[in-house]
Order: structure tokens, then C-alpha cells, then sequence
């Protein structure tokens, strides 16, 4: 059983880019793109389940400075070893839960949580947080499957395998709910768009108010 999330990502980790990275590899980079166009070069971003770095790594160039954090070891051990082969010296990758007291409120110009939304069991909980972590007027970007938007093969196989114990809590929003729960959160909605077919990955730019 693999219930429980830290288990299941370690044993999704030393694949991961070979699977998910890259069935979703042009999603990947449409995903770094869009979010490069609301960073700045002195911004100071928070990488919420930052996985193997696949997306922070290729935004580094584009800011000052990237907290990449994850509640897999694994992942992390991956990520970093990624930093340091490639010699980035503006990422930093620790196994940190986005409620640790080591990362403070309004300290981060953006925030980006790329496909993890829908895992979170008390989303709203999470987003307050994410917006509490924010500076005024600062970024939330992220990109999250939208189980619930239309029947797919990939979303039967989640509703039986996380009700099963076979992976952990999965969500079954649609892609308007999402966008719903992101603006009730306090964020203003810039921008959305789907970016895969099925299931639908719907990318979303918010600022804090």
C-alpha cells in the first residue's frame, strides 16, 4: 500500500522523469514558458513540490534566487544532484512541507506548485498558505490536472488506484472549479489555459490582493 504520499513519491522518484517527464515533456516546457513571463531578475521564488527540478531548473536563468522544496527525499536527492552536475548556484532544493515555520510570510516574490494541486486534501488550507508565503502582489503559477473535467483513461486509473491505497488522496476538480477555489483563496486571475488534451492541465497565473 502506498498511501501514504512520502512512500509513494520516493518509489515514483528514480523513474519519474522517464515516465511523466516524458509523456508531458512539451506540457513541461509550455509550463516553464508561460511562467517565465511573470518573473523578474530579482525575483526570490518558492518551488512548492518542486520533483525532480524539472521546471526550476529552467527558470533559474530568469530569477535571483529559487527555493525548490518537496516532502520526498528522493525527489530532493535527485534535484540536487541536478544542481550541482549542471553548476546552478541560484537553486536551492531541502525536503520542507509548505507549512514549515522556516519559510516566512512574505517572503517570496512568486510561488509556483506545478502538478501537486490536486493531491492536497485541504486545498483551501494550502492555498492560504502559498498566499500567506507571498509578498503583496506577488505571483501564483501553476499548472495541475483537472481530473474531474471530462472521463479519461488517466483519471479512471487515479479514482481506482487512490481509493484503492495504491497511491495517495487524488482530487476530481474541473477546470473551473479550480479557478474558483484559486480566487476565493484572495488571488486575482491573470491567465488560464489548458495545456494538455486529456486529462486536461490547465495552467494558471494569480496575483495576491
Amino acid at each position: 500500500m502506498l498511501n501514504r504520499p512520502v512512500e509513494f513519491w520516493n518509489m515514483r522518484a528514480p523513474t519519474y522523469d522517464v515516465t511523466s517527464g516524458r509523456i508531458y515533456a512539451e506540457t513541461y516546457s509550455k509550463t516553464a514558458a508561460k511562467t517565465a513571463k511573470y518573473l523578474k531578475p530579482t525575483d526570490q521564488v518558492l518551488d512548492f513540490a518542486c520533483g525532480t527540478g524539472l521546471i526550476a531548473l529552467y527558470l533559474a536563468p530568469c530569477v535571483s534566487h529559487i527555493r525548490g522544496i518537496d516532502i520526498s527525499p528522493q525527489m530532493v536527492d535527485i534535484a540536487r544532484e541536478k544542481v550541482q552536475t549542471q553548476g546552478v548556484s541560484n537553486v536551492e532544493i531541502t525536503n520542507t512541507d509548505l507549512f514549515s515555520p522556516c519559510l516566512e510570510p512574505e517572503s517570496f516574490d512568486a510561488v509556483t506548485a506545478f502538478n501537486v494541486l490536486l493531491y492536497l486534501p485541504d486545498l483551501s488550507s494550502s492555498l492560504a498558505r502559498i498566499r500567506a508565503l507571498l509578498k503583496p502582489g506577488g505571483f501564483f503559477l501553476t499548472a495541475t490536472d483537472c481530473l474531474g473535467s471530462r472521463p479519461t483513461k488517466v483519471a479512471v486509473q487515479k479514482f481506482v488506484k487512490s481509493h484503492t491505497g495504491a497511491m495517495p488522496y487524488t482530487a476530481f476538480f474541473t477546470q473551473r472549479g479550480l479557478e474558483r477555489k484559486i480566487a476565493q483563496s484572495g488571488f486575482t486571475i491573470l491567465e488560464r489555459e489548458n495545456l494538455f488534451p486529456a486529462p486536461p492541465n490547465l495552467f494558471v497565473a494569480a496575483r495576491k490582493e
